[in-house]
């Protein structure tokens, strides 16, 4: 067994070893003043932001005191904001005896405030996020730490509770499955990248990001999406059967789960989208990175919008006054198509097909292989493209096409070839 001094020499080491690695990976970028290798000590700060229950943060905090990594290595940043901030500290003093604790107030209940201090505040090589409704499996800071670089960051399972602790199916735990042991893109793994929880970040790129306090909701997707378009880190996904794994309490009244609305589905939901597409991007592979996220603010304003044909027209027009470089009206339509067509060889017929029913109809557009949807837009008007989503579909499954069509109701084909016509309603459109 090594002496005292032997592992405290060994500690010095490793410091000295990250700080090395840390200068030379941002030496063409602006590092803050807080790297200068002293004011940094070794280990995980983990951020707490807690706002709303006494008896959440009772069990958050209790799972954070059962983490097996030593003591010395850990560091909690509790940021209590809101109302209930004084009740909140009150609860938070029962626990961390044996840690380094950091205990911050903010008037203002508003999570993205207290995360920025928070990161502000922490003093450990490395941060991660626990939201006050959630919890770790005891190993999880110390599975973490083991894969941590200063230029990687490491994502763990995440699973679904019940408020009563029940295990719920959960898309992001399968998201993880996987994704464990493959070698992937920030694009294939877009969903796990751009999450609060779960993951270990180098604190030189926390202290450098802002969570933009405007957004009421998505300040995680932006906060993410701005850090990994901006400084590229490796990702280790920890693997399959880990034992570090991030539990998420799912109840009806959390942010991610609000009903739809105009406010939520539409107006948030445009306010995080604009703060995605004006992210500066240098490569393709990270501007595809932020559209996939872009599409994903819009499949949730879809929900909505299917929902209020009276008010399409004037969400498309929100839509076009944002003046977006990226957005997609095919994914914004998905769920609202009411009527179809079909086109082959003859897109220049398209625009008329189109024109022949109302101006308010979305259109599901099953598109023949090889055309793509850029070249049936120079045959189409602006506005009818925004009234269309599409259905691709491979030559050798067009034989199950009159099963598409009358299960779609109204669908009207324009000539595959010249005399083969589907649909409930045929339509020809006249030779010239």
């Amino acid at each position: 067994m090594k002496t005292y001094e032997e592992q405290l020499n060994d500690i010095q080491l490793e410091k000295k070893a990250w700080v090395q690695t840390v200068n030379r990976h941002f030496e063409t970028m602006p590092t803050p003043n807080w790297l200068d290798g002293s004011s940094i000590k070794r280990g995980v700060s983990v951020i707490v932001a807690s706002h709303d229950s006494e008896e959440l943060l009772r069990a958050c905090l209790a799972s954070l005191e059962a983490q097996t990594i030593h003591a010395s290595l850990i560091e909690w940043v509790l940021v209590f904001n809101g109302p209930n901030r004084e009740a909140l500290r009150a609860v938070s003093e029962s626990f961390g005896r044996d840690v380094d604790v950091v205990r911050l107030e903010v008037e203002e209940a508003n999570v993205s405030i207290a995360r920025n201090q928070g990161i502000d505040a922490s003093t450990r090589q490395y941060v991660t996020f626990l939201d006050e409704d959630d919890t770790f499996s005891p190993t999880y800071v110390e599975r973490l730490f083991e894969q941590a670089l200063p230029n990687r960051i490491v994502i763990a399972d995440i699973q679904d509770r019940s408020p009563s602790g029940e295990a719920l199916p959960s898309p992001l735990h399968r998201e993880f499955e996987r994704l464990t042991g493959q070698e992937t893109t920030y694009e294939q793994m877009s969903q796990l990248l751009t999450l609060n929880a779960c993951k270990l970040v180098p604190a030189v790129y926390a202290k450098q990001v802002r969570y933009e306090p405007i957004l009421r909701s998505g300040e995680d997707v932006v906060y993410f999406s701005t850090l990994f378009s901006t400084y590229t880190p490796e990702v280790k996904i920890l693997p399959s059967g880990t034992d570090a794994i991030y539990y998420r309490q799912v109840r009806e009244r959390s942010v991610s789960r609000q009903a739809v609305s105009q406010d939520f589905s539409v107006d948030q939901r445009l306010s995080v989208i604009k703060r995605l597409d004006a992210i500066p991007t240098k490569e393709a592979s990270i501007r595809r990175f932020i559209e996939r996220k872009i599409d994903a603010q819009t499949s949730m304003m879809s929900l909505f919008y299917e929902t209020v044909p009276e008010q399409r027209d004037h969400i498309r027009t929100l839509v076009r006054e944002a003046a977006l470089r990226y957005f997609s009206f095919s994914i914004l339509n998905q769920h609202a198509a009411e009527r179809g067509i079909v086109i082959g060889e003859h897109l220049e017929r398209a625009g008329t097909l189109i024109a022949e029913f109302p101006e308010d109809v979305v259109i599901r557009v099953y598109l023949m292989a090889p055309y793509t949807r850029q070249e049936l837009r120079s045959h189409v008007t602006d506005e009818q493209f925004e009234r269309l989503t599409f259905a691709n579909m491979s030559l050798p499954n067009w034989s199950i096409l009159p099963e598409v069509c009358y299960s779609s109701g109204d669908v009207r084909a324009v000539a595959l070839c010249t005399e083969h016509h589907l649909g409930v309603k045929s339509y020809s459109v006249p030779s010239r």
